[in-house]
């Protein structure tokens, strides 16, 4: 790529951050979750859990100003850094310049297959600094591009890295805890404290790694039963299993319909959703959708 970034404002440097924003009369928006790292160990260390070698293609969610673009440009063969504010990307214009591919877009709403299409399925590296108003979203929507994905680092709030990886049983457990777990194998890579990033949050972030899982242990076929299962489940999560289900219209059953099929999978009716595991749910969402006559729909 073009470039060469060393020339170039560096976003994790306070003092050139401010120039920059005052340059381009950019104010962050606490409202947006718009929080920028100006910690070049931190940085540094994201990069490093993407496990680059140099061959990789990288992708990354929420380029900012660019402080984390920029390094991944050192160690990857490829960058796309998709940033939904237009403001930011004439900022990383500046921070970056051509040693990246900018492009504007909203992780919600983007094509993965024409953003990450051109590569070998496996290949791309993901890395992602969620804002808390949209980071159950947009980890679904990375984890609907992991045919796509080998390795993800995102930055989380803590609270979200302690929901996203809590075990069964555990109390913060919850939807997108299993969902995860479905897909990828899930790492703590480090704690990052307010003070990395400017302005300040009110809150510590976390970044964790997600290998993606090969093969799924949830088939293709089996994914929308699964997901239907999980999420009836976790929709009423004060509710026993088999209340929950059983009132859920996405389910379609009667309460003796599912009461059935939780006792032929070996699955007590009076749990509940945050009890199970993945190859519970798995279990289950089968034999539900043996008693619907089709895999849930």
């Amino acid at each position: 790529m073009d470039g060469d970034v060393t020339t170039m404002p560096d976003p994790t440097s306070l003092r050139q951050l401010r120039a920059l924003f005052e340059q381009h009369g950019f104010r962050p928006r606490r409202g947006l979750g718009q929080t920028f790292l100006v910690d070049g160990n931190t940085v540094r260390k994201i990069v490093r859990a993407a496990d680059l070698t140099g061959g990789e293609p990288v992708l990354e969610v929420g380029a900012g100003a660019g402080a984390v673009t920029r390094e991944l440009t050192r160690a990857a063969r490829r960058v796309v850094a998709i940033e939904i504010d237009p403001a930011l990307v004439k900022i990383l214009a500046e921070t970056v310049g051509g040693a990246a591919e900018v492009v504007r877009a909203d992780v919600l709403r983007v094509d993965w297959d024409e953003l990450l299409g051109g590569e070998d399925p496996g290949a791309w590296r993901v890395v992602a600094n969620l804002p808390y108003a949209v980071t159950g979203p947009a980890i679904l929507r990375l984890l609907d591009a992991c045919d796509w994905v080998h390795r993800l680092v995102i930055m989380v709030q803590q609270e979200v890295a302690a929901r996203l990886t809590a075990p069964a049983g555990s109390r913060a457990r919850g939807m997108l805890s299993v969902l995860v777990e479905a897909t990828c194998d899930v790492k703590l890579v480090g704690q990052v404290p307010r003070t990395c990033f400017y302005p300040r949050p009110r809150v510590d972030s976390t970044v964790l790694g997600l290998t993606v899982q090969r093969p799924q242990p949830v088939a293709p076929e089996m994914r929308g039963a699964f997901f239907r299962v999980v999420k009836a489940a976790f929709g009423a999560r004060r509710k026993t299993l088999a209340n929950a289900l059983s009132h859920a219209d996405a389910i379609g059953l009667s309460k003796e319909q599912v009461t059935d099929a939780l006792s032929e999978v070996g699955i007590e009716g009076a749990l509940r959703a945050e009890d199970l595991d993945v190859e519970a749910f798995l279990r289950l969402a089968e034999a539900l959708g043996d008693r619907s006559g089709s895999a849930l729909p």
